[in-house]
């Protein structure tokens, strides 16, 4: 990335326009921007089995300090303890919600999933909505809590975590302080209009051409060489997604470097940028 700022730099009129559209590199910053995309945590605070509302259950039962519902509380001083792995701990709404991202909370580092799918109930069968397999990098989270988001065109009365594997390679069991449930935000506004915003207001690139630079949550950072109207087709793609509407991937042709192929072709998905930065040039 500074290799292609310096190059350009000496040869090109480069005027840096910085696209952030509420996803900025912070952790602070960047938990604020998942907040304005999703709703807060759709499952209420549980005092019970099934009080306030739902029902909270699960594969097995240790005792009253680590029920299922202890996960659904609210506090990540309590929790559910899977006793036998594979475990599965769910949470059963009174109608049906569209579940597209989920957080859990571990209780410590040897008890921590390390595999599981998150499933909803389709009435008949589970249907596998996110799969995760060796996340073993809990102890580098200060607030023992991740986030996790996914594609989901369905709406499920019934959610669950199903735990195949832990931390602890010898271990069997694991513990679930906390499990929270997200739904998309549908604003109603128009694809593009930031809320907060007047519509009409986002930067547009000046210039004949832009460098596009997205940064992927995984820390990737891909860049492609676009026209003007390019990238205006990939920030009203981005903001329409961000309202729920259109497709969770984005394609870019990349008409450079082909080499022997007839084509190349880049896909990103929505729910893997952190953030992406938009710089305008002319030649």
């Amino acid at each position: 990335m500074n290799f292609v700022k310096r190059r350009w730099k000496g040869t090109r009129n480069v005027l840096a326009l910085v696209f952030m559209l509420g996803i900025i590199f912070s952790g602070n910053s960047f938990v604020q921007a998942a907040d304005n995309e999703y709703t807060d945590n759709v499952i209420p605070v549980m005092t019970g089995e099934t009080t306030p509302s739902g029902h909270a259950f699960s594969s097995s039962k240790l005792w009253d300090a680590f029920y299922p519902w202890k996960a659904f509380d609210h506090n990540p001083n309590t929790g559910w303890y899977a006793t036998v792995l594979p475990g599965a701990l769910e949470y059963e709404f009174p109608t049906p919600k569209k579940i597209e991202k989920y957080s859990i909370t571990y209780w410590n580092e040897n008890t921590a999933p390390a595999n599981w799918t998150f499933d909803g109930w389709d009435g008949t069968e589970w249907v596998q909505l996110d799969k995760q397999v060796n996340i073993r990098n809990w102890y580098t989270i200060p607030s023992k809590r991740q986030e996790f988001s996914f594609s989901n065109d369905n709406s499920y009365i019934k959610y669950r975590l199903n735990i195949t594997a832990s931390v602890f390679a010898q271990g069997n069991a694991s513990i679930i302080a906390e499990l929270e449930m997200f739904e998309k935000n549908n604003s109603g506004t128009d694809p593009g209009t930031d809320p907060g915003t007047d519509p009409g207001t986002d930067p547009e690139p000046t210039g004949d051409n832009a460098l596009l630079v997205i940064k992927m949550i995984s820390g990737l950072e891909k860049e492609f060489d676009l026209t003007a109207s390019e990238v205006k087709d990939f920030i009203n793609w981005y903001n329409g997604r961000a309202d729920g509407h259109g497709k969770e991937t984005y394609m870019f042709d990349k008409g450079f470097n082909k080499g022997p192929f007839t084509s190349r072709k880049d896909y990103v998905a929505f729910s893997k940028i952190q953030s992406f930065e938009v710089m305008g040039y002319t030649k």
